[in-house]
């Protein structure tokens, strides 16, 4: 049915072209009725489609069961209202590397990926490594680092690392910046 609305909508569009070519308003108006019955098409394949979806899903459920039915229902205890504790200020950082040897991925909230999606604050990369790091990091140790801008580092597929947290340490100063510039 969807196949003949389309076909009908084409129909018409070569009536509307016709009229347009032409000036015979019967085709318009031909136009007009060929994109109705298109219409009455698509809502009867729509009514149908949700009447077959309604008969499926009743096939599909289970019976409602009758013991359940005519046992009472227990009341629910009351329930206390209990506080979450509160984060840590520093979560903790994964000392375990990963299983490659490389350090883990920084865990990164999204409050502070969205203040450094943009940022230009650099960072040092590892050829041949996946992660990015701060100056002084211990897994910069014994590599050449390369100094890229962070939204290049991660445009680059470099992810950052979690024992320095690059990400955490550029957040917290684009927010020492913003402050600042705040009066």
């Amino acid at each position: 049915m969807i196949v003949a609305a389309g076909l009908l909508v084409l129909i018409g569009l070569g009536l509307f072209v016709g009229g347009l070519g032409t000036g015979v308003t019967a085709l318009y108006w031909s136009c007009v009725v060929a994109c109705a019955l298109a219409a009455v098409l698509l809502v009867l394949t729509r009514v149908r489609m949700s009447r077959e979806a309604t008969a499926f899903a009743e096939r599909a459920a289970p019976p409602p069961s009758t013991a359940s039915a005519a046992l009472p229902a227990a009341p629910e205890p009351p329930t206390a209202v209990v506080e979450p504790p509160a984060p840590a200020a520093e979560p903790p950082t994964p000392t375990v590397p990963a299983a490659d040897g490389e350090p883990g991925e920084e865990d990164v909230e999204v409050t502070d990926l969205l203040l450094v999606v943009d940022a230009r604050d650099e960072v040092l990369v590892v050829d041949e490594h996946p992660r990015y790091h701060l100056a002084g990091c211990r897994h910069l140790t014994g590599h050449e680092p390369i100094p890229l801008p962070l939204a290049e580092a991660r445009t680059d597929g470099f992810t950052p690392c979690a024992t320095c947290r690059p990400v955490r340490h550029v957040a917290d100063a684009e927010r020492a910046r913003n402050a600042a510039r705040t009066p």
